[in-house]
């Protein structure tokens, strides 16, 4: 995306916008707008719309999405309408591939009429979800969401971090300028401040600083290192959505478009600190008291039966960036001029190290191999002999496959070998001969 275009997107810049039809997105945001005293003149002219679709939207209930007129091409695909919508949900809905099938079917016409008839199943397939309500305390969303902001003279872009807590729906939010890991641990930690503590659990989508794996076919997930490191920290249950399915933590998705179109629109800040002192204010004195759209409650009302675990119990969590190292051959690694052993069966491999409370941790899939001392000084080791255990000891033999197969001198036990007289005669000489020397 261009960064024009997601200046539009993000600053909500008026736009020509008649020639779309009405999303689900723009419908929602007329509804809020409207909810929190905003004229209706004032919302055509925020969101680049008619005032006339402004008054519709505000008469329909729900979003209704447009249907297209199928008349034209269904006509051209008789006697295939079943056959397609069976077949569609096997190839998941795939247009070439439907198309490619129905010529062998002696399809004569385009593409385009094939993937004009799939594609309202394709949209009703992507957009179907079953909201998911958990019990008080059980459950938070954490998403990041970015928009350019005036910072001074200068439109900065601005990550912002967003908790939403999935019984009351009062959100929180923070601006970042990016979103590293020591943002990510932040914003968690501002969070849990702000509302005295967590919930049991928290969703995510599969963020980098967050997730290393998720195989969508396996159902195989690892964590990044650091972020496990963070959750076992303070316990909670790190979920996540499954790949390509945002629409699963749609209570923070929603939570960060409401902050983009509510907060966001015609404001300029001085800097980021002047930015997150008056989003404080907007949580306080607009999000959290407005009627939330789907539990038709106050979410600040709602909060009060929120279950936390109370953040109380929990010391704030120290992010140690880990250092990384190979593990030489003879077991060992080195920091800070001191060398310090590692068990011998993860020779050549890389490990991480962690400093804390005077001792050096060593990591290898995010587990504690090696906890050693800091030792003072240069040139020291610091060795456990537990971490050579059974390298010295030898291997069994087995000598029977081991023994010579092939030596011509070998004879089996039990076979006297019968050799001829000459032999001990010439014997005999040799040693009398030896006699008459000496």
């Amino acid at each position: 995306m261009s960064k024009a275009a997601e200046l539009d997107q993000n600053t909500l810049q008026p736009q020509t916008l008649e020639s779309q039809m009405i999303k689900v997105g723009q419908h929602t945001a007329i509804k809020e707008l409207y909810t929190v005293g905003t004229p209706k003149k004032a919302i055509a002219r925020l969101l680049g719309i008619d005032i006339k679709t402004v008054r519709r939207q505000l008469k329909k209930a729900d979003w209704v999405a447009y249907q297209r007129d199928n008349s034209e091409y269904k006509s051209l695909l008789v006697g295939e309408q079943d056959w397609l919508i069976k077949r569609m949900k096997e190839v998941g809905y795939n247009a070439i591939v439907l198309f490619r099938e129905l010529k062998l079917k002696g399809y004569k016409g385009s593409y385009e009429t094939v993937k004009r008839f799939v594609y309202p199943y394709r949209e009703k397939q992507s957009k179907a979800c079953v909201r998911f309500e958990t019990a008080p305390g059980e459950q938070s969303q954490v998403d990041w969401g970015s928009a350019w902001v005036w910072l001074g003279d200068a439109q900065v872009k601005v990550h912002f971090f967003g908790l939403v807590l999935g019984y009351s729906r009062r959100l929180y939010a923070k601006g970042y300028l990016n979103e590293r890991f020591v943002s990510l641990v932040d914003g968690h930690e501002e969070a849990f401040r702000w509302f005295g503590g967590f919930t049991t659990e928290l969703l995510y989508d599969n963020a980098k600083t967050m997730i290393t794996t998720h195989n969508v076919q396996t159902k195989e997930l690892i964590l990044n290192r650091q972020f496990e490191d963070f959750s076992n920290h303070y316990g909670f249950v790190a979920k996540f959505c499954a790949p390509y399915r945002p629409q699963t933590k749609g209570k923070i998705e929603s939570g960060v478009k409401y902050l983009k179109r509510n907060f966001l629109p015609g404001r300029r800040f001085r800097d980021v600190e002047h930015l997150n002192q008056e989003l404080e204010k907007w949580m306080l004195e607009v999000a959290d008291i407005r009627i939330h759209g789907t539990t038709h409650e106050r979410p600040v009302d709602r909060f009060l039966a929120e279950n936390l675990i109370p953040l109380k119990y929990v010391p704030p969590y120290q992010y140690i960036p880990a250092i990384g190292r190979k593990v030489s051959q003879d077991s060992m690694v080195s920091f800070g001029n001191n060398r310090y052993s590692v068990p011998w069966t993860y020779v050549g491999q890389c490990v991480d190290l962690k400093i804390t409370e005077g001792q050096l941790l060593i990591n290898s899939s995010g587990a504690v191999i090696a906890a050693h001392d800091l030792l003072s000084g240069k040139h020291q080791q610091s060795v456990s002999t537990a971490h050579y255990a059974g390298l010295l000891t030898p291997k069994p033999r087995n000598q029977v496959a081991n023994r010579p197969q092939h030596d011509p001198y070998w004879e089996e036990e039990g076979v006297i070998e019968v050799r001829d007289l000459s032999v001990y005669e010439a014997a005999a000489f040799a040693g009398s001969a030896s006699l008459t020397r000496h």
